[in-house]
């Protein structure tokens, strides 16, 4: 049986770690706030109903589904890595002004603007995250590596979980915001720490870079 010392026995590249630091924060700063927000939304929005949640989320959705598929398109034909760092770093810091939006909303309307915006950010994060991630990852390791960001991701988020309904009863809704914003604050963080990996006029490449070109 394989041991836990032999399973992360070889380094990730520095960018890998970051990236899954990164998805972490992300996924469990939202987690804290995800399974409650229908009580936020019901007892500290004016005129707001369940569906007012539903469509909240329809809107994130659809809007991330449709957009990003025009951000990956056009990172795709761009040469270098600058351009998707810039719209990893932009949809990251967005998504560190959406909850602190959500603190100040009073009405439906808000919350629909809010959760567009959310929608633009993840557009804008996740095909260039998928991007760095997938020519930074070791070919000796890839599924190791993307299950260590899934695990990573499964264990925060059911912790950020737990924590909410507790933190929801000490703190409130309002402090449960702010530590959603503290954890997609060092989430950027995480994403421009790299920033000497890829803002540079000279492209450095890892040993086991895949360019990916056709």
């Amino acid at each position: 049986m394989v041991t836990l010392k032999e399973l992360f026995k070889t380094k990730n590249h520095p960018v890998i770690t970051r990236l899954i630091i990164n998805n972490i924060l992300y996924s469990s700063g939202w987690a804290l706030i995800n399974p409650i927000f229908a009580l936020y939304v019901i007892n500290y929005i004016t005129l707001a109903t369940p569906q007012t949640v539903g469509i909240c989320y329809a809107l994130y959705w659809f809007i991330k589904g449709v957009l990003q598929l025009y951000v990956s398109h056009y990172l795709d034909h761009i040469d270098g890595e600058t351009d998707d760092y810039l719209a990893l770093l932009s949809g990251q810091f967005i998504n560190i002004l959406v909850p602190l939006a959500l603190l100040i909303s009073k009405t439906p309307l808000e919350l629909y603007l809010i959760f567009t915006l959310y929608g633009i950010a993840d557009a804008l994060a996740y095909p260039s995250w998928n991007s760095i991630f997938t020519r930074y990852i070791n070919p000796k390791k890839v599924s190791f590596e993307w299950s260590l960001n899934g695990t990573g991701v499964n264990l925060g988020s059911a912790i950020a979980i737990l924590a909410s309904s507790i933190l929801l009863l000490v703190l409130g809704f309002k402090a449960v915001l702010l530590l959603v914003a503290l954890a997609q604050f060092g989430a950027f963080l995480a994403v421009f720490s790299l920033r000497k990996h890829f803002l540079h006029k000279k492209k450095i490449i890892p040993e086991y870079y895949i360019p990916f070109r056709v």
